[in-house]
């Protein structure tokens, strides 16, 4: 199966966050989506429309500025049961777009990942996204930040989510070989997974009588009772400063299929030989038991992907002591099979993040093999991505120098990226970039303008 990572853009000075998309032939995900994110993807006609999934690493306008006009393109596309999945207060911040978005027919889903939560984020048929918490030094992890919230505020910000997107439809569990499918994650509680529409009404009264002086400010009668989504007020969130790092499994590689030798056994091809392949044992009319491991070699292990950010230094030390990391890391007791199958680490980093030395030391530990995307102000041009735009500007400034000022930008970085690690495996986000990791590890920049 043919998979890769394609850049949507980089981390700059002007711009506070990496957007990459996973590329599959049956689905798209996307990793954070920052202001003009869906706007750069229709210039360089990347296909949204089979977006999946989208992560953010963190819930704020870095990161998820683009996202309302993301989520309008793609129900102009008919797009439904998208899922998007991030940190604490992530289902706040969906609610409070029901001012600028009503799709009740998208059905979009939102998962919250809290700290110390073990299960995968999200898993498919072709990635499973496994989530990794950090925090600034001398951060305390809140008691509400972790584990499911089944508080009546949280009750509410689910009912305005599903009034303003729909209810989001699980898709049907796939098979993935060698590999258990996830569980169901079974929340406690009196409104349990789902709550009952006559238990949110009683809810929703509640926090309408609490709320009954700011109706009264916005001219609303005190009897009030709301009917749109944006009549309700979202109840108050606490800010954290948590940051999410991803790491991404993609699906098994099945094994060769060895046609000379299911012609030895005497099978012809045609069904027989699709049935090997798809590893189910057959039985020829002579009565001879053939199974697959005898026509078909064995299947490689699941190629990975890391997704990293960090803000700024004062996580370094959260994010380079992460238990999940380890197996990956060279010369560590607990080094495992992974780092063999690590193939590329996203590094999104914030200003002095790059050329910390608890940092650089810390990535260099990972396997010589690996390919590291350093996304960083002092390794990143502060170029303008919307080169359709920039053309026409320079046009007119070519007419009228006075009106139309050519924006500042610059296509040299501050420092080369040999100062970041002394690996040939280094290589700077441009806009289009694709770094394929099936059938066979390769970087294509040919359709970077």
């Amino acid at each position: 199966m043919k998979w890769g990572v394609q850049v949507v853009r980089g981390n700059t000075h002007n711009v506070g966050s990496t957007s990459v998309i996973l590329q599959f032939a049956s689905g798209r995900y996307l990793f954070n989506c920052g202001e003009g994110t869906q706007r750069l993807s229709f210039e360089n006609k990347t296909r949204i429309s089979k977006l999946t999934a989208i992560f953010l690493t963190r819930v704020d306008w870095d990161n998820m500025g683009g996202l309302p006009g993301m989520l309008l393109t793609l129900a102009e596309t008919g797009s439904q049961n998208l899922v998007v999945c991030g940190g604490h207060n992530l289902t706040h911040a969906m609610a409070a777009m029901r001012h600028f978005i009503l799709r009740s027919d998208m059905g979009v889903g939102v998962k919250e990942l809290r700290d110390g939560d073990a299960a995968a984020a999200f898993s498919d048929e072709n990635i499973r996204v496994t989530p990794v918490h950090i925090y600034p030094t001398g951060y305390t992890v809140s008691a509400h930040e972790q584990g499911a919230d089944e508080s009546d505020a949280a009750a509410i910000r689910r009912m305005l989510l599903e009034r303003a997107f729909g209810v989001h439809k699980a898709p049907e569990p796939t098979d993935r070989k060698k590999r258990e499918p996830p569980q169901p994650q079974q929340k406690k509680g009196y409104y349990g997974q789902e709550c009952k529409e006559a238990a949110i009404e009683q809810v929703l009264q509640k926090f309408e009588q609490q709320d009954e002086d700011r109706t009264k400010k916005r001219s609303l009668s005190p009897g009030h009772s709301p009917k749109r989504s944006s009549d309700v007020f979202l109840p108050l969130a606490t800010p954290t400063p948590c940051a999410l790092c991803y790491i991404v499994e993609g699906p098994e590689v099945p094994g060769k299929f060895d046609s000379q030798a299911a012609r030895d056994l005497g099978l012809k091809p045609g069904p027989q030989f699709a049935q090997l392949v798809r590893g189910q044992t057959i039985t020829t009319a002579d009565g001879q038991t053939i199974r697959p491991e005898q026509c078909v070699g064995p299947a490689r292990p699941s190629s990975l992907v890391i997704i990293i950010d960090c803000p700024s230094p004062a996580y370094i030390d959260s994010l380079t002591t992460a238990h999940q990391f380890v197996p990956f890391l060279e010369g560590t007791k607990t080094a495992g099979p992974q780092k063999d199958q690590l193939m590329m680490i996203v590094h999104s980093l914030g200003p002095g993040v790059a050329q910390d030395a608890r940092y650089k030391k810390w990535a260099a530990q990972f396997p010589a093999h690996v390919r590291h995307m350093v996304s960083a102000p002092e390794y990143v041009p502060d170029n303008n991505p919307f080169q359709r735009h920039l053309r026409i500007h320079a046009a007119m400034h070519a007419i009228s120098p006075h009106t139309y000022i050519l924006p500042q930008a610059t296509d040299k970085a501050e420092l080369p990226l040999h100062t970041f690690l002394d690996s040939k495996n280094l290589v700077a986000p441009k806009s289009m970039m694709m770094y394929d990791i099936e059938p066979e590890p390769k970087l294509d920049e040919s359709m970077v303008t």
